[in-house]
């Protein structure tokens, strides 16, 4: 270490974007700068002068750590080396999915830093492909979830330090029941049975069987809308949502929030678009954490979720919410490591990576088990305590912080 301050820096998705990475990442820049570290973020995707410690965006979220622009590389594939020495940076940090940094990450020099990679694993039969070579290349492997760290464990026998992401349980809570009601008149709720879902339609998410299990449960309560917080015309969605909602028949039961892939929620509306949910629906075919979950979970509303991957920790252990079963599940399979068990609900995806394809008719069940306003009650009051006591930014920052100081003191 060059002195007594350490220098910490972390290469993530800018955060002046809209992304799970880049909030978790500037709120771990920020903790370890109020910890008295010299911070620098490697912004990918942003291009520009370098800036100081200071910028605020518009709702009044400060960045207190110098801000790179990357070079013609994404990734800072070609900066990566060169600031490393610059600045002599004593804890380099990746939070990026593998793929975005697999091979020429392995072959890069980084001395004088100490290396973490916080890695995601989002589906079964191991890692995505190339990932346990970058585990072993850095001196520090981070799992985001309990799951990737079995698996890691089970399949590759990497021993990795266990951080989860984070959610500011300031910026998301349960409303009072007056200011609920006051929401649903406002968006023209008033009497329905709420559920919602964000996320963008991307393929892992499949929201083809959000839509699906909506429309067979949609069938028996009249009552029930469907509250998409997701852009309907987002430039990377795998199918035209609204074309699915025609087939479907279901053009009078589903809601827009207004959401823009480019233009993100501000903290009080995103708070506002769980608030309005009655139950928080995601069919998913895996998750490398699954912030929306805690979110949800933080605005005390119970989940339902398909049961793969993390979702069981998030979900189905702290009792938060229910789990809708994969297509074809038998008594007899095991997917809780979910490694190399061949499952009938599965098909293989992109980078070799297992997912998981929910039931829509164990779905549509589930929807109509949580129309008991009390088990509801219960399955929040669980997912907000969970979030409290195991996700929360108190929690989980001084984790982080504790693990930065101690690599920096290494050297």
């Amino acid at each position: 270490m060059t002195n007594n301050k350490i220098r910490f820096a972390i290469l993530s998705d800018s955060p002046f974007l809209n992304t799970g990475y880049s909030t978790q990442a500037y709120n771990y820049a920020n903790k370890c700068a109020e910890a008295g570290m010299e911070v620098y973020y490697m912004a990918s995707n942003y291009i520009g002068q370098d800036l100081p410690p200071g910028v605020k965006l518009k709702d009044g979220t400060e960045f207190k750590f110098w801000i790179l622009g990357q070079g013609r590389e994404p990734y800072f594939k070609d900066l990566i080396e060169l600031k490393l020495k610059e600045l002599q940076i004593d804890v380099f940090m990746v939070l990026l999915d593998s793929f975005m940094v697999f091979p020429w990450f392995t072959q890069l020099d980084f001395s004088p830093a100490k290396t973490i990679f916080m890695f995601p694993s989002d589906g079964g039969a191991g890692l995505p492909l190339g990932c346990e070579a970058i585990l072993k290349k850095v001196d520090h492997p981070i799992a985001m979830a309990k799951f990737g760290q079995k698996q890691v464990k089970k399949m590759y026998n990497i021993d990795t330090d266990y951080i989860p992401h984070a959610v500011n349980i300031h910026n998301f809570y349960p409303l009072p029941d007056d200011k609920k009601l006051e929401l649903r008149k406002k968006f023209g709720l008033e009497g329905k049975y709420v559920i919602g879902t964000v996320a963008r339609n991307q393929g892992r998410k499949m929201m083809d069987r959000t839509l699906k299990s909506f429309a067979l449960y949609a069938k028996e309560n009249p009552n029930a809308i469907l509250l998409l917080h997701t852009d309907p015309n987002d430039n990377a969605a795998v199918f035209p949502l609204q074309h699915m909602i025609n087939y479907l028949g279901i053009q009078n039961r589903v809601r827009f929030t207004g959401m823009r892939f480019h233009s993100g929620f501000t903290y009080k509306q995103m708070n506002e678009v769980y608030n309005l949910m009655d139950v928080f629906l995601l069919t998913t075919s895996g998750e490398g954490f699954g912030i929306p979950l805690i979110e949800a979970s933080a605005c005390a509303i119970p989940t339902l979720c398909t049961d793969y991957t993390t979702t069981r920790e998030l979900v189905k252990e702290p009792k938060a919410g229910l789990m809708i079963d994969l297509i074809g599940v038998n008594e007899d399979e095991n997917p809780d490591a979910h490694c190399n068990e061949i499952l009938e609900g599965t098909i293989t995806g992109s980078w070799a990576v297992e997912r998981g394809i929910c039931s829509l008719k164990d779905c549509a069940k589930k929807l109509k088990i949580l129309e008991d306003k009390k088990l509801r009650d219960e399955l929040g009051m669980n997912g907000r305590r969970n979030v409290e006591i195991n996700y929360s930014w108190e929690v989980v920052g001084k984790k982080f912080v504790d693990v930065i100081t101690e690599l920096g003191r290494k050297l």
